[in-house]
């Protein structure tokens, strides 16, 4: 008799021996540590203070891809951000996520903390739609970071173990994730996406979107402590700093174009104040915390369990999250949780 699970050990076999080829995307621009950036062109190791070249994992049509193409302007455009999801309590928006597999969704841990009956809500970038694009998926399990105390900045991370696999779409497709240690190269040109607030007052019902340009971490701590009258750092390794002069801070994930492809690399965590002008929004390195989401989805249902052991067996990508501060004057950003 066959073998009980051949096919799924040929497909691992295959996977393995012949894995999906992994990409590099080198930022231009200036590092943290000044010198000059670099400019195209090939080979030799990077230079000292210079953040390393974007890796992910890039599977054709598998993740970090639209129907559509850019299309500039507020609010976002049906299917531009598919892997947006927004989390709900009865029916009622608390924040955002993100989709990074068909049973799993990134997110903060201070969008969690305190709640047992979520539903994640995907396919669409109206809150109260009922269109027939838009999937409501019970959350099974919430898995947040087990250091996350809500009132400090590290470890606010947080894993959402959906009660069954959703099907990808046209409406509905995972982002990408980076590679452990990578960093964004200040001067990059990224987007942010969510639902919350775009000024202090007012909430809209239509998924926002809004530019934003990676800064480097000294710059961006001296601009938040300067907002926040506060003189103590407040941006540390492991966040991500994103700015745009017109507009106030945005929310849900900070995604960046690579090759086609949109990697997530960072979950909106904190800010001060909303809506300000000439203040940074702050956002984890999605980077940074790949061990803790491998361990974590590692130790899913064994049947879930399995589709995650191929990626882990062929080097995929990871992710990362950010903090929340507890100074005076700061707190969760305004695409942040609702109460």
């Amino acid at each position: 008799p066959a073998l009980k699970g051949a096919p799924l050990l040929i497909v691992v076999f295959s996977l393995c021996v012949n894995p999906p080829p992994v990409l590099s995307a080198e930022s231009g621009g200036e590092g943290d540590g000044g010198g000059g950036g670099g400019g195209g062109g090939g080979g030799g190791g990077s230079e000292a203070g210079a953040s390393p070249p974007v890796t992910f994992l890039l599977i054709q049509g598998a993740c970090g891809h639209q129907i559509l193409g850019i299309v500039n302007g507020v609010p976002a455009p049906e299917r531009k951000w598919p892997w947006q999801v927004t989390l709900q309590l009865g029916s009622k928006h608390k924040c955002e996520g993100s989709i990074i597999a068909p049973r799993w969704v990134l997110t903060a841990a201070h969008c969690v903390i305190g709640f047992r009956a979520l539903e994640v809500k995907l396919g669409t970038t109206y809150l109260y739609s009922e269109c027939e694009s838009a999937v409501v998926v019970p959350v099974e399990d919430i898995i947040s970071h087990e250091n996350y105390h809500g009132n400090a900045f590290s470890n606010d991370i947080a894993l959402l173990h959906l009660a069954f696999s959703v099907n990808y779409s046209s409406y509905i497709q995972p982002v990408c994730l980076p590679e452990k240690g990578v960093g964004m190269q200040p001067g990059t040109q990224c987007w942010a996406t969510g639902w919350g607030r775009m000024i202090e007052f007012g909430e809209p019902p239509y998924l926002q979107e809004i530019e934003q340009i990676i800064l480097p971490l000294k710059k961006c701590d001296d601009m938040a402590q300067k907002a926040a009258n506060i003189s103590q750092n407040l941006v540390q390794k492991g966040m991500v700093c994103g700015y745009n002069k017109n507009k106030g801070d945005s929310g849900g994930p900070l995604v960046c174009e690579f090759h086609d492809s949109w990697v997530q690399v960072g979950i909106v965590s904190w800010g001060v104040r909303c809506g300000l002008k000439e203040v940074p929004a702050v956002y984890t390195d999605v980077s940074f915390y790949k061990d803790w989401i491998i361990a974590r989805m590692s130790q899913a249902s064994p049947l879930d369990s399995v589709g995650f052991f191929i990626l882990l067996l062929c080097l995929v990508l990871p992710l990362g999250i950010l903090g929340t501060p507890g100074y005076p004057g700061l707190g969760p950003s305004c695409f942040s949780v609702s109460h």
